[in-house]
């Protein structure tokens, strides 16, 4: 099956350039029209495929499993058995995890396994997610459709993840100069203006921000040691206590209640159960059913809790919109949207806008955290470096008085 190479604009305009394997070139085109994008241009990547061998990897990335989705989701759009499908794939993976766990899918299939089952096997690749999903295309014979709810869903999620990590990208350059020429300070040049205070006799009779500074140098260049010792000791107890069941829960609540961020949080929370609610709804599982999966699947302990809580009101009898109030997580503006969608029964389309709206929030929260953590990154850095060459050159100054 041939890859081809096209380069696309989504409905927000965006230039996007990538790789994909169709039938033929009409099948990538009608593929691309379903997703809502306009195609620029595409050619045949004959070299695409035969290269894969050099760029391969082990642990399957989300962009693997997300290409394995819409591929997958293409062959039995066009016909092509599940079995022979699983095979087409295997060659055009990139991540070997990816490929060790599509060959034990396919065993699992020929042993009268159900591929929910067999994808249920692989957790490390595939998510539980995945598992429901294709259960629900399964029972009603539309895993195809499935596949893509899938597709749509992962991208969201990338879209999230790539426009953070692209966010935090710059602060982290800046960061890793500072602490680079903290490094430099401390260990190459504090200690030579030092020797030169001491060939001058001068150093009982520094200024008080000197001696600080050549004090916390002398330290961290003896003792280095201690203080990474403490930092990996204190990173592996933290990673200890948030794997606990009690220790989770009270770091999620205090990141929920700090200021500023916990909003975002809970917007990123919110945003996650919407989509997978969206995508469950959408694939023919009933709301009960995927309030659970969705709190099965939520990343945040809390959340999931808010959400069994919610869960068991409805199965009680009470409006899905007061259960989800009585929780006090959710704003008023997500009730009232689903309220809309009690007096409709439109809960997959109405879900839909509640993702929409969370993460156009999450778009907006990231941007300007961008815009302002750039410019307080450079007075932090200006401030550190400036206070260790003032307090070096301070007593030069007073060099006559010393």
């Amino acid at each position: 099956m041939p890859y081809f190479e096209y380069t696309a604009r989504d409905k927000s305009g965006q230039s996007i350039k990538r790789q994909l394997f169709a039938i033929n070139k009409q099948q990538l085109i009608n593929t691309l029209q379903k997703e809502g994008l306009l195609l620029l241009s595409v050619r045949e990547a004959a070299a695409v495929a035969e290269g894969r061998s050099m760029r391969m990897h082990k642990k399957a990335k989300p962009r693997d499993v997300m290409l394995f989705a819409k591929e997958f989701a293409v062959l039995l759009e066009n016909g092509i058995p599940i079995m022979e499908g699983l095979d087409v794939l295997t060659k055009q993976m990139n991540s070997t995890d990816l490929i060790n766990a599509t060959k034990a899918i396919r065993k699992d299939l020929e042993n009268g396994a159900t591929l929910s089952h067999a994808l249920s096997k692989n957790p490390q690749v595939f998510s539980t997610l995945w598992q429901y999903l294709v259960e629900a295309g399964e029972t009603s014979g539309q895993l195809p459709f499935v596949l893509r709810q899938i597709v749509a869903y992962l991208e969201s999620r990338e879209m999230i993840r790539r426009k953070t990590v692209n966010a935090m990208l710059y602060p982290a350059v800046l960061l890793l100069v500072s602490l680079f020429a903290l490094f430099l300070f401390t260990f190459k040049i504090i200690p030579i203006f030092k020797g030169v205070y001491i060939s001058f006799g001068a150093i009982d009779k520094l200024p008080p921000l000197t001696k600080v500074i050549l004090a916390f140098s002398e330290y961290i260049a003896k003792y280095y040691y201690v203080v990474v010792i403490t930092v990996v000791v204190m990173g592996v107890i933290f990673k200890q206590i948030i794997s606990t069941k009690n220790g989770r829960r009270l770091y999620e609540n205090i990141l929920f209640h700090t200021p500023g961020f916990g909003n975002l949080y809970l917007a990123l929370a919110i945003e996650r159960f919407a989509s997978t609610l969206k995508v469950l709804l959408k694939s023919g599982i009933p709301i009960i059913k995927a309030m659970e999966m969705a709190a099965n699947t939520s990343q945040s302990k809390v959340f999931a809790e808010k959400l069994e809580e919610a869960k068991a009101k409805v199965t009680g009898g009470l409006p899905f919109s007061d259960a989800l109030q009585q929780t006090g997580t959710f704003p008023p503006l997500s009730i009232q949207l689903i309220l809309v969608a009690e007096k409709t029964g439109n809960y997959a389309g109405m879900f839909e806008e509640v993702a929409s709206y969370y993460h156009e929030v999450l778009d907006t929260a990231i941007t300007r955290f961008t815009s302002l953590i750039e410019p307080v990154m450079l007075i932090l850095m200006a401030m550190l470096i400036g206070t260790l060459v003032i307090a070096m050159y301070l007593p030069i100054f007073g060099l006559a008085k010393l």
